[in-house]
Parts: C-alpha cells; structure tokens; sequence
C-alpha cells in the first residue's frame, strides 16, 4: 500500500478519527462566522452543519471512485462501510468528536452563537447515544473488525 493510502486509512482511524473530527468541529465557527456574516442564525447553522456532514460521506465516495487506490484500501473501507451500514451507531458516534471540537472553539474561542450552541449540543447528545450504543453493539462485530473500527475503551 502506498504511503498516501495508508495516511488515508489511519485517518479514518484510531487516535487521528478522534483527533481530524475535533479538527473539523474547531474550524466550523469561524467558517460558519464568515460564510454568515457574523449573525447569529440557528436554521442556517444548521443548514451548513447538515451540508458538511453529507460532504462527509459524498467527497470520499468520488475520491474512492476516481483515483485508483489499491485492492487492500478499498477492501478496508468496503469493511468499513458495511459496518456502518448494519450498526447506524457507527456513524453517530462520529458526532461526539465534532461536538468535542465545537466545545473546544467555545472554550478558546470565547463562546459560541445561539445556532453553534445548538449544533454543539445535537452533536454532543447525539454523539454520546451514538458512541453508548456501539459499545453496546459491538460485541456482534467480528473481533477481528471491531479491534479496527471500534472506539479504544481503555
């Protein structure tokens, strides 16, 4: 596997899942500051925040399509999206890290809008539901599977 395959791979995860999702949420207030013009919206807030999270999953699927990665790479994230596909907590959990990196932003950045606390919130809420119910669940993952997709417990 190529270096850049396996960079992308470890993205997605362990640590750097974690690590790129509170990334992505510290940079969403002063994206969302700028493309609103400072003012405080909750409905279009959570118009953006929903439009990242479908760029989430539409920008890797055309990646995946459209640069030839390698047999092994594209049979990871075959792995991983059928997990995804059978436990919806697979996807859920990934809120948590968004809402970890919002929470960060109101923490450094001075606050958050009425629409980013909101956001945080759903995030957080959701994102710990997510993350509850997987670890309920992931007994049923095959072990080999679910040491690579599962959240470290220890």
């Amino acid at each position: 596997m190529r270096t850049l395959e396996q960079f992308l791979i470890n993205l997605d995860g362990g640590p750097c899942r974690a690590i790129s999702r509170m990334a992505l949420g510290l940079t969403i207030p002063p994206v969302f500051h700028a493309l609103l013009g400072g003012r405080d919206r909750v409905w279009p807030s959570l118009t953006l925040f929903v439009g990242i999270l479908v760029m989430l999953r539409i920008v890797p699927a055309i990646l995946r399509r459209a640069l030839p990665f390698s047999v092994e790479a594209k049979k990871i994230w075959a792995e991983r999206r059928n997990i995804a596909k059978q436990f919806d907590s697979y996807q859920w959990q990934k809120l948590i890290w968004i809402g970890l990196g919002l929470l960060l932003y109101a923490t450094i950045g001075g606050g958050l809008t009425t629409g980013e606390l909101v956001m945080t919130s759903i995030c957080l809420i959701g994102g710990s539901a997510g993350l509850l119910a997987w670890w309920v669940s992931m007994p049923r993952v095959p072990q080999s599977k679910a040491r690579t997709y599962a959240v470290d417990r220890s």
